[in-house]
């Protein structure tokens, strides 16, 4: 019997457990291997379409599914968050019950959290769009009350999740008070704590003159320290101050509480990962997938969906014997809506540069096409249209060869 644990639910998490549950299903019925889900959460969502939810007053309902409903036959969801992840050992600890479950491989898919506590006053005063379906429906209430004023949106702090959305904000801002004709009494303002509009040379030079042509302010390297609710004013760190009458910022985030203080993960949480086959620091049984790595690129769910494919074929390559193994690209796919129904991309791999990508109607109907394949895809649906979509960034045949097995430790317990 391999077991095989899965920590989160999230699209990285449940598109591994799936597809290797397709993959190796007359294992799993003849009983040589287990695959087990670890999540508390009751739902999943749909975290691109927080922004719609909270700029057009989507129904933040239908951004959700219960998470008991996408796994597939052949995996096991246990319904606890895990408290511990003991990698050289094998074995996690569920949250509320405390159970213990061993594991032959573990991959680790837990995403990334808000964390507001890093800037005193930010929680009190923004009205968050990118955190939840709920906290972006609290956001359009807040929207529509907004006549006149200073709005400011942009971002609190690195590192976040999906680098496009804050300047997404900006653009759907932009085009919510175009068409309710109060665009002239509203200033709508970006803060960034980089040197441009985005982090990207070749995206910023798309995006830039969007906003001069939408007289959207652009305020640069503001380090945001601290928000002052009462006298609605932020101070970055440099000392500098910029009022504003309505705030939707996104804050800073962090890895799961659990792994900080473990040896294979950062200061923040972070899970150390290679960059290719997403092996946990020396550990060629533990994985991690998505926002919960400390790799180089962005947290986004592209790159969720193609390392689990490449983690879950790695794993099927060694449980048939074969020899064939392969590495994630670092592909990276994020769509960028500029407002009016229009939209580009940001895509890129390690090896070759950001793409320039002009916005287009054409690539706004393939963001709202994902949104129609989303819940499929989370069961293996649509690989087909993936695998061409991505060619050889969905995933790399390697030589690269993957460290020896640890042995575990003695427990000290």
């Amino acid at each position: 019997m391999k077991n095989v644990a899965v920590v989160g639910g999230g699209a990285g998490g449940l598109i591994f457990a799936n597809t290797l549950a397709k993959e190796m299903s007359e294992d799993i019925q003849s009983g040589k291997m287990k695959i087990r889900i670890f999540d508390g959460s009751i739902y999943h969502e749909f975290q691109p379409g927080y922004l719609a939810v909270a700029f057009r007053g989507r129904d933040p309902e239908s951004l959700r599914r219960y998470l008991s409903g996408l796994v597939l036959p052949g995996v096991e969801l246990v319904p606890e968050n895990c408290s511990k992840v003991d990698i050289d050992n094998r074995f996690v600890v569920t949250e509320k019950t405390g159970k213990k479950f061993e594991f032959d491989e573990v991959v680790i898919a837990t995403g990334s959290k808000p964390d507001y506590s890093q800037i005193p006053g930010l929680s009190q005063a923004n009205h968050d769009f990118h955190s939840s379906a709920r906290a972006s429906a609290d956001a359009y209430k807040r929207l529509q009350k907004v006549r006149w004023g200073k709005v400011v949106t942009g971002i609190a702090g690195v590192p976040y999740k999906c680098p496009p959305s804050p300047n997404e904000s900006a653009f759907m801002l932009d085009e919510f008070f175009v068409r309710r004709k109060l665009r002239n009494e509203v200033k709508v303002t970006f803060l960034t704590p980089y040197l441009r509009s985005y982090s990207n040379e070749t995206v910023n030079s798309i995006i830039e003159p969007i906003y001069k042509e939408r007289n959207i302010e652009i305020i640069t390297s503001f380090n945001l320290e601290s928000v002052d609710p009462e006298k609605e004013l932020l101070v970055s760190m440099e000392g500098d101050t910029l009022p504003y009458d309505t705030l939707f910022l996104v804050p800073p985030h962090t890895g799961a509480a659990i792994f900080k203080g473990e040896e294979y993960a950062d200061s923040d949480g972070w899970i150390k990962t290679d960059k290719y086959d997403l092996h946990v620091t020396d550990h060629d049984y533990a994985f991690a997938i998505g926002d919960a790595t400390n790799l180089p690129i962005s947290k986004a769910g592209v790159e969720a969906h193609l390392e689990a494919i490449v983690v879950a074929n790695n794993i099927v390559s060694e449980m048939n014997g074969s020899s064939d193994r392969y590495e994630f690209t670092g592909r990276l796919q994020c769509s960028m809506e500029t407002g009016f129904h229009q939209a580009t991309f940001v895509v890129g791999t390690y090896d070759k540069p950001i793409e320039r990508i002009q916005p287009s109607f054409y690539n706004y109907m393939q963001k709202k096409l994902m949104e129609r394949i989303y819940w499929a895809s989370l069961k293996g649906g649509y690989e087909w249209l993936f695998r061409w979509h991505f060619g050889e960034d969905y995933y790399r045949k390697t030589t690269r060869q993957r460290p020896p097995a640890q042995s575990p430790k003695v427990q000290n317990i």
